[in-house]
């Protein structure tokens, strides 16, 4: 039975009150955030025996898609960089969900029937409405099992205090404040961007949400970046000066053919990402180059300067085996330098050749059911080091994060083809540039204007856009007074301890804050497994004990 894509609940379908705590006494979960990894750790959540009484705070009137994939954040032209096979079910696939809506539906993302399949890339809103029919399906079905589930849009939560027994919520809606206490909170809490000024005091404005770069009008647009996010930003831009032709081939068509509109993609080495290349999943073991192989040389040397190095020198061996062209072109059981080397190619073609060539190579291979050898190493690789991270000494994490990180992000962050066309498409109608900038780039205010200079040169543009990417934040950028002050975070376990309460049951699975730690962190394979650790502590803590001693109506 074919089925309408359920748009996002807004504050209509789920009005914002205070929960309800009278009489209950099961053990009591506050999710703050409605996201991706606040789904998945609903969902582990509800494998609980024991029924669980659980509200999901969102500040924003929708529910369900996070920022990455909101209406209003996104235009329908901006695509994510996940295939079907990739993302993580909740009740049921993607592919399957995709399948059982009706084609007017898919007719509004520009989906067809015969576009849906395991490799497909989907638009960002596409994949939102996804995640809002499976809260929704996650929801009845923990309702079923008898857990109490309740979801709280545009509920803003200002605070979370840690108390002796649990922690208590503070939140805002539109018309009200109001708190309440829960036995455990799970902080959820995803994206953010927002305007920053520049030390030299120059603007840099956010790449989302997309509507707001309509303001930039026949001018020049400098954006920082050149990830899927510098995409994104160029793509919408490009959408509110024309549009794009993909009937036959891919152009760019101006709503104005005297407009000054102009954009340059600038990033420190000026190319562009790789186009999304095939490759097998389950990916296949490295021979040496593993957790099992390692674990002997981690558990000698743990917290010794010299560990990446040993680690990489492993790495190098499997790929000389694997690959030994790559092996001696990039030379990768060398740290430094091993960056420069893995895109010297790419680099001496020059960004737009590397792009076109790159394109017509991933294209070949798809087709080929082919991949490098090189390829699928690397990407296995970084899931080993993304569990050594802990390990390495600072000395060895600031090499880690020059030489290796670079080349792992240019791996596993390919962008689909159709976004590479589309980029190609701009340069050859004119209005986009790619530039690199270097290690050491400076902006200065020019006017009224930005200048920036780098590697290319010094160039000025009418606005800066920063696409550069997620930043990294604290416990304290959270917003949440209380943890700003005396709390601290434990990325091993998640666990949020503070001062005034070290028995803390909050569990922290907010993607910027793991960024501090884990630089591999985002997308929704990792996203998955964030939810379901948050859950699994919170589910280790309870004890069948408490729960029945407990009276919560009497206690709150």
């Amino acid at each position: 039975m074919e089925q309408t894509i359920p748009r996002p609940r807004s504050a209509r379908s789920a009005r914002a009150r205070t929960p309800d705590t009278r009489g209950s006494s099961l053990p009591r979960v506050a999710i703050v955030g409605s996201g991706a990894t606040a789904i998945y750790a609903l969902k582990q959540l509800l494998t609980s025996p024991q029924p669980l009484e659980i509200y999901l705070f969102e500040r924003e009137r929708e529910i369900g898609t996070g920022m990455p994939y909101r209406e209003g954040e996104n235009l329908p032209q901006m695509l994510s960089n996940i295939g079907s096979r990739e993302v993580p079910p909740v009740v049921e696939t993607l592919e399957d969900f995709l399948r059982s809506c009706d084609a007017p539906t898919l007719r509004e993302f520009g989906v067809s029937g015969d576009d849906i399949g395991p490799e497909t890339f989907y638009p960002r809103l596409l994949l939102g409405r996804y995640f809002v029919a499976q809260l929704a399906a996650l929801t009845a079905q923990g309702r079923g099992k008898g857990h109490a589930v309740e979801i709280r849009s545009r509920h803003a939560v200002i605070d979370v205090i840690p108390s002796t027994d649990g922690a208590v919520v503070r939140f805002e809606t539109p018309h009200a404040a109001g708190q309440t206490s829960f036995d455990h909170v799970v902080l959820a809490t995803g994206h953010k961007w927002s305007e920053k000024t520049d030390p030299s005091g120059v603007v840099l404005h956010a790449p989302w949400p997309a509507e707001r770069l309509r303001r930039f009008s026949d001018c020049s647009v400098g954006i920082l970046g050149g990830s899927l996010t510098a995409i994104d930003a160029a793509v919408a831009l490009a959408s509110f000066h024309g549009h794009f032709d993909e009937t036959d081939g891919t152009r760019w068509i101006p709503n104005s053919k005297d407009s000054a509109f102009r954009m340059a993609m600038l990033s420190r080495r000026g190319l562009l990402p790789d186009a999304d290349w095939y490759y097998p999943l389950p990916l296949p073991g490295l021979p040496t180059f593993n957790r099992a192989g390692l674990d002997l040389l981690v558990t000698r040397t743990s917290g010794q300067t010299g560990l990446l190095e040993a680690c990489q020198k492993k790495l190098g061996e499997d790929l000389r085996l694997l690959d030994p062209t790559y092996a001696g072109r990039a030379r990768p059981e060398s740290v430094e330098g091993y960056a420069e080397r893995h895109f010297a190619d790419r680099l001496k073609q020059g960004g737009w050749d590397a792009a076109r060539t790159g394109l017509a190579a991933a294209t070949r291979a798809r087709e080929a059911r082919h991949t490098d050898p090189w390829r699928m190493a690397l990407l296995a690789a970084h899931l080993t080091y993304e569990s050594l991270l802990p390990h390495f000494s600072a000395e060895d994490r600031r090499q880690f994060d020059s030489e290796l990180r670079p080349v792992f992000a240019d791996v596993y962050a390919s962008v689909p083809h159709r976004s590479i066309r589309r980029m190609l498409a701009l340069n050859d109608a004119g209005v986009l540039e790619l530039h690199g900038l270097g290690q050491d780039y400076a902006i200065a205010p020019a006017g009224h204007g930005v200048q920036v200079s780098g590697k290319s040169g010094v160039m000025e543009f009418d606005h800066l856009v920063d696409a550069r990417g997620q930043t990294a934040a604290s416990l304290a950028d959270l917003s949440f007074p209380t943890l700003s002050q005396g709390g601290h975070f434990d990325p091993e376990t998640l666990r949020v301890t503070h001062e005034m309460c070290r028995g803390s049951t909050i569990t922290c699975a907010a993607v910027p804050v793991l960024l501090r730690h884990n630089p591999f962190v985002q997308g929704l394979e990792n996203v998955e497994e964030l939810g379901r650790r948050a859950a699994d502590t919170v589910l280790a803590s309870m004890t069948p004990a408490k729960a029945a001693q407990e009276d919560r109506g009497d206690r709150r």
